[in-house]
């Protein structure tokens, strides 16, 4: 377990810089989506967390940028009450 966190702290830079070379080409001018950074479904490395208000909103994102996944939830529109 040490190693694995060892090497997710030793990632993280390349990450982040991953994840704004990623909003600069699919997320900015987007308003139906957002991304941050997080692990992956394994839990081993990094991954693009992606959310988008539709379907059609995530269909042109790719499922991998770089070294790292891209997993894309879809949320519905923001209402506020």
């Amino acid at each position: 377990m040490v190693d694995q966190r060892e090497k997710l702290v030793a990632s993280r830079p390349a990450a982040l810089a991953a994840k704004d070379a990623f909003t600069s080409r699919y997320v900015a001018g987007h308003p139906d989506r957002s991304v941050g950074l997080g692990l992956n479904r394994t839990g081993d490395d990094w991954a693009m967390k992606v959310f988008a208000q539709s379907p059609s909103a995530a269909k042109e994102l790719p499922d991998h940028f770089g070294d790292f996944a891209v997993e894309v939830q879809i949320t519905g529109s923001a209402a506020a009450f």
